[in-house]
């Protein structure tokens, strides 16, 4: 809460930034009711592919304007477009909103592959425009309270994690998570979060790298493992899947104690066990926020404060380090032999 309203007493002395929003899925619906807990942030408009159901968006979310993606990109009022069109179309989308001088968050993945990834970085920066990938669980107080921790040497030198996110994926989502169309498949969707959980934890980017995968019918990886070496000598293990029911847990393992933080992505608070070298546990201390909203408001006060600064990119989720993130995974899927059908062209 102290974030979020640290953020928005600087929004409130400021003219309100205006947002579009491109496309009209269920990640959309979420960011339109997080816009309405965020000062200093007004949604005008949305756009669909079919213009009926940018109307019935409109309505629902009380929002002034339905367009087509072109009507929305030409409009004066937008100040900023929050692409939430499926992972195939990122690239597009993004680049015609910078193109028409448009501020720009993508949701995650920030593209499909991190030659799109430059581009786009390449493109915001001689536009002099903001650009920011839509890692939300970045910005939660509780991150920042976890990074906090781990810098303060709670545990000592951390050494390991291990990372386990996954669950059967629900109905709504399955045409996402497992069509090669639309760049499905677990890493891109799922195991991104806990890849750039553990850089930005560890405030590094992995040296050496090692994975599998299980692809499904259709051509994707639902189940997959990574292997981690990050440059301060830490190991970290993740699994992920969208066809198996995971503990959702991060375990942070230091020289002095370790960190268990559950329902990892969106928990709100972790628990800290130390020990004095031995496999005694000395004191256990539970640390907790108190989060009164989803927790998409906490990066759309990031971007409104970094807009209003003056500032092209975030100084939480850096352009390079996204551009690092989505090279991570290229790699792996290049071993797997995971290349989408527009890839190949």
């Amino acid at each position: 809460m102290n974030f979020l309203n640290q953020k928005t007493r600087i929004l409130n002395t400021k003219k309100e930034l205006n947002w579009g929003i491109l496309g009209a899925g269920i990640i959309a619906h979420t960011m339109a009711d997080a816009l309405k807990n965020t000062p200093g942030n007004r949604l005008v408009a949305v756009a669909s592919k079919t213009t009926a159901r940018a109307q019935t968006f409109a309505a629902k979310h009380g929002v002034p304007h339905a367009y087509d993606y072109q009507h929305l990109l030409d409009s004066t009022e937008v100040d900023v477009v929050y692409v939430a069109t499926t992972h195939n179309f990122h690239y597009q989308n993004a680049r015609l909103a910078l193109e028409h001088g448009k501020h720009v968050l993508v949701e995650k993945p920030f593209t499909v592959n991190a030659d799109e990834a430059q581009k786009l970085v390449e493109l915001a920066r001689a536009r002099k425009l903001f650009l920011m990938e839509a890692i939300w669980t970045r910005f939660l107080p509780v991150m920042k309270m976890l990074k906090r921790n781990i810098a303060d040497g709670e545990i000592g030198q951390v050494r390991q994690m291990t990372i386990s996110f996954g669950g059967f994926v629900s109905p709504e989502y399955k045409e996402r998570l497992t069509n090669p169309a639309l760049a499905g498949g677990v890493t891109l969707d799922m195991g991104i979060y806990p890849i750039s959980f553990a850089c930005y934890l560890l405030g590094e980017l992995p040296v050496e790298i090692r994975s599998m995968a299980q692809m499904s019918a259709g051509g994707v990886d639902e189940l997959a493992s990574y292997m981690f070496r990050f440059p301060s000598g830490c190991l970290v293990s993740i699994s992920t899947s969208f066809n198996l029911k995971m503990t959702n847990e991060a375990i942070i393992y230091g020289a002095e104690g370790y960190i268990v933080f559950p329902e990892f992505a969106a928990g709100q608070g972790f628990t800290t066990y130390k020990h004095e070298g031995t496999n005694t546990i000395s004191d256990e201390t539970v640390f907790n926020e108190n989060r009164p909203y989803h927790g998409f408001e906490y990066q759309l006060a990031e971007v409104a404060h970094c807009i209003k600064s003056g500032a092209l990119e975030s100084k939480i989720i850096r352009l390079d380090e996204t551009i690092a993130i989505m090279q991570v995974m290229d790699n792996m899927r290049q071993d797997w032999g995971l290349v989408y059908p527009f890839e190949k062209s």
